[in-house]
This record gives C-alpha cells, structure tokens and sequence, in this order.
C-alpha cells in the first residue's frame, strides 16, 4: 500500500471538453499542458486521465482501438510525452485509463478473429452460436437491449458485447490475453505516467459457459453474479500486480461496478496484493431503482438519511476492513454534484462548497471532476443534442421495451445522461466559455458567463478559492485521508457530522445537507476551538446552535 499516493488530490480530465488548442472544437493534450499551470494553483497532485487513446469514439474512448497511439484529434505521442514531462515539473502525476474489460470493433485482435475463424484472437473474445435462432444466452447489455451482437456475414454467431455493440467482451480466461493487457501497462508506465484508473475491472471474469440468468424469467436479465466481482478475477488482478504493479510505485484504482465493502477489501485490504483504491457508486445510484440509473420507478427521489446511510456505511466499512475509498461526487458518467445533491439555483454557492467539503473530509482519496471546483451545474439537453450512445439507446429501450410514452422517456434521459458531465469547461465569459474560438463539439453551459474559471479566481468567496482551501487542509494533516471516522448525531434529518480523529489530531465537521435551517446542541469543549474552515461569513460556535442552509463548518479540536 503506497500511503504518499493516496494521501493525495487527483483531479479527472475528460479531454474532450477541457481545453481546446488548436480551435477544431475539441479538446485536446495541448490544451492540457496549457492549463498545468492552473492544476498546480489549484493544489492537484495528479490527473486522472480519461481515454486519449485511439477510439472509433463509439463511447468516446472507452472503446479502444489502438492502446499504444493517441486519437489523433487530442494530439499525438509526442504531446503525451510532453504533458507527462512538464506536469513532473510541476511535481504533478498522469494516471491513465485502463479500459481492459473490452475493446472496440475496430481492434486488429477482433478484425483479424471475423477474417478467419480459425484465429487466436476468436479467443480473445467470446464468440458464440445462437440458440434457437436467438442469442447465445438472455444476459442484458448495462447499456440497455441484448448483451449479444450478431456477426455480419456469418449464420447464427454472435458476439458479447455488455456495453455498446462495438465494444466487445475480451476473454480473460485466456492467458494470451491477460499478457497483452501487461504489456500495454509496461509501456505506459515506462513512458513516465504514474497509475491507472481501472475501467469495470470488477467484471472481467464471466460465469462459465455463460448460461442463461433467471431463465424461468422472461425477457433479458442483468447477468449480476455471473460477471461481478467473481473469484478469478482476483486472481486475474493478483497476476498483474505480481507481472507488472508491483514494480511500479504509481496508484492503481479499480472501478467497482455494483460492488460491496466486502469485496472492495478483497481487491484494496491492507493484505491484498491488487489494487490501492476502489470506487463504488451506490450514492450515484440513490434514488434510481435495481436497473440503474435509468429505471425510474423510484422517481430519482432520495432522503439525506438514505445519502447519510450510504456514505457511513462506507466510510466505516473502510477502516473496520482496513481499505482505501477514492471519495467523489461528480465524474463523466454521472451528472453534476451541485445540482444531483446540492441546490444549483438559490444555494449554488455553499451547497456546491458542502458537498466539495464533503469529498476533502472523508477518508481515503479525493477526486475531483473538471468543472467542480467552480461548481458546475447539469444542464437539460434536447434529443438533436444528445452525444451519448448510453443515452440515444435507452431512449429507444424506455420507450419499446418500459412502454413509455416519448415525452416522459425523454424527460428521464434528461435527467440522468452522461452528457450533463460533458459540456465543455467553462474557463472565461468569452465565446463559448474560453474553452474554444470556434463552436465547440457540445453545448457550453449557457450560465458560462458567470460561472467560470476568470471569475472566480478573482473572489475570494468563491467555490474555486473554497476549493483550495479545501485541498490545502486535506494535505496539510494526514488525518483526513488516514484517520478514524465517528458518525454524529445519526438521528439529525439534515446534518452529516462525524469526528475525524488519529492518535494527535482531531476535528469535527457538521455539514447542513438541506436547503432549510437546522438546530442541534453543539458540544460545549467544541465553542472555544479554532474554526478551519466555514463556507458562510461570520460562522458562530455556540451550545445551541443554528446552521444556515447548507452551511459547513470543520473545527479543529486538538
């Protein structure tokens, strides 16, 4: 366990939409190395980066056709060399995107498996007959529809693809495959870059002989065990650190796709020889149903105890199993923290504060996404204006396979689409937010003009100088990512509080997480100590104590 690089801040870039530098309406590596200086006023010490490899953009990267080349619209080797060397200057790591789990169509490992039935690479991936003249078995895509793509130009072959139908399932039960995903780690981190995110590499295992799930049920059904967290792919992830990890002294997170605190020790425990992180993200899910986040039927609606509930059970779990959590709130996949749990209109400012306090507070890691250091908001798109295949599909799915009627269907696409995290970053109140001179490839945020970049890092009550403070504090005190957690007043409907506390440090954080005024008795030892950080002006510690909507305050007891 690699304690420096998880006492750390990393900050996600979705390359896309961070900064163009060649005016084409895209973002690109440039326009990162443009912006290092801004990463190092903020107090970063690594960028997660998302996919620059070379992609049919299917999934926007995360269906990889070439992993040793970058997509020639974000620039080329060359340039990724020079970010890699200029953000060490600046003492700033690169982790990049491992999607292993599957590539896209356009691979030559899957091109050269149609050409020949007689290739290795057929086993690289799963190719299977039909039953019946159906698929292969009634497991259902994550992107909603059938996990099973029909094979052009051959009678009855199927492919599995859980995620688009151009990305397709690589088989990890063959060794060859599990040496070529290795070597493409040792070139990437010989090349200087520090870590990898690991994409839904909780599910690179699938059941054997991929059987039918429920099948006394009708219609598709989500394969569940049969692809998650199962027992090989420890041992898959066990080989790599042994074949390649271990030699590296970079930080490894894994992605865990509908994964419990139990099994996250398995693949990030103090004893485990996998990985040094995990993500989970049943507080993305709150509110959606058991299908995801397109199922409805819960009607998206959540209380601060469910939220509270998600996140102790977490947060405690962590230190009673002894593992490590990357906190986050807002990433690509998801919409916009500030207007998910916050209040993006009449408290935009303190409650997008809150919850960044929230993230820097907790134990373990703190991720922020591109935007949410100044506290961007989700905006509703219309159909034409839709990017994301995830989207565009379960549009369809909604209504052919839920019955609902368009306008309903279209709302609850609005209300969860990936694009919401997408839009372009807001640099200026220029043209198109200063993340371009010419017409971005997506809609910039209309509200650009007043949340952006240049604004706010001349206010000193802004969520951008809030944020500094923020990651100033975590840094400063080991405390925060490695310390003990104690829940506070469990049974307050409004306020999440906890103490943080090691063996020479103790603080307490009380977080308002309504839009209303709360009141609670504040511990008497607790009024004369130092306040470290407050998101409203002219904060009060007093035994019986008020707290404005949203409002933050962390003191420091010893």
């Amino acid at each position: 366990m690699k304690k420096s690089s998880i006492h750390s801040v990393v900050y996600q870039i979705w390359p896309r939409s961070f900064n163009d530098s060649n005016d084409d309406g895209i973002g690109d590596i440039q326009g990162i190395i443009q912006k290092l200086d801004y990463l190092k006023y903020l107090g970063i010490d690594q960028i997660w980066l998302s996919p620059v490899f070379v992609s049919p953009n299917k999934d926007y990267g995360y269906d990889i056709q070439d992993y040793y080349n970058i997509q020639p619209e974000f620039g080329s080797l060359e340039d990724m060399d020079i970010l890699i060397s200029e953000s060490k200057k600046r003492d700033i790591k690169i982790i990049m995107d491992l999607v292993a789990n599957h590539t896209s169509d356009q691979h030559p490992w899957f091109q050269e498996a149609l050409k020949d039935k007689n290739s290795k690479y057929r086993d690289f991936y799963f190719f299977r007959e039909g039953k019946n003249n159906q698929e292969p078995n009634n497991w259902i895509s994550l992107f909603g529809g059938s996990a099973w793509t029909k094979v052009k130009n051959e009678d009855n072959m199927y492919y599995l693809s859980l995620f688009t139908p151009q990305q397709t399932d690589l088989n990890w039960d063959n060794p060859e495959v599990r040496s070529e995903i290795e070597k493409i780690l040792r070139f990437w981190l010989e090349r200087g870059i520090s870590g990898f995110r690991m994409d839904v590499i909780n599910i690179i295992s699938k059941k054997e002989g991929l059987p039918d799930k429920n099948p006394h049920k009708k219609g598709y059904q989500f394969a569940d065990d049969y692809i998650v967290s199962r027992e090989k792919s420890h041992e898959y992830i066990q080989e790599m650190y042994d074949n390649v990890l271990k030699d590296y002294p970079g930080l490894f997170i894994g992605e865990g796709l509908l994964i419990s605190p139990e099994q996250a020790r398995r693949y990030c425990g103090s004893n485990s020889k996998e990985l040094d992180l995990m993500f989970h993200f049943d507080t993305m899910l709150i509110g959606c149903g058991p299908l995801g986040k397109y199922d409805f039927r819960k009607l998206y609606r959540w209380s601060i105890k469910e939220f509270k509930e998600i996140y102790f059970k977490w947060q405690l779990a962590s230190i009673n199993h002894d593992f490590y959590l990357g906190n986050f709130l807002s990433n690509h996949d998801n919409g916009r923290a500030v207007s998910r749990f916050g209040n993006d209109k009449a408290f935009h400012n303190v409650s997008a504060k809150a919850l960044l306090s929230l993230i820097f507070m907790s134990r373990g890691t703190p991720f922020i996404y591109q935007g949410e250091e100044i506290g961007m908001t989700n905006i509703k798109l219309d159909v034409e204006d839709w990017k994301d295949f995830e989207a565009i599909n379960d549009y369809e799915v909604l209504q052919t396979m839920m019955h609902l009627p368009k306008g309903i269907a279209k709302r609850v696409i609005q209300k969860m689409t990936r694009d919401q995290a997408r839009t372009p970053m807001q640099w200026s109140d220029s043209d198109y937010g200063g993340f371009s001179n010419v017409k971005p490839w997506m809609i910039v945020n209309p509200n650009y003009s007043y949340i952006n970049v240049s604004h706010q890092q001349v206010d000193n009550n802004s969520i951008l100088n809030f944020t500094k403070l923020c990651i100033e504090l975590y840094k400063k005190d080991p405390c925060f990512a490695f310390g003990q957690i104690e829940p506070l007043y469990l049974e307050h409907k409004q306020l999440l509080a906890f103490r943080r506390f090691n063996e020479s440090t103790e603080y307490v954080v009380y977080i308002n997480m309504s839009n209303k005024y709360i009141h609670f008795k504040l511990n008497n030892e607790y009024i004369n100590k130092e306040l470290v950080l407050s998101n409203y002006s002219n904060p009060l510690l007093i035994e019986k104590m008020i707290m404005r909507p949203y409002e933050t305050i962390v003191i420091k007891v010893k």
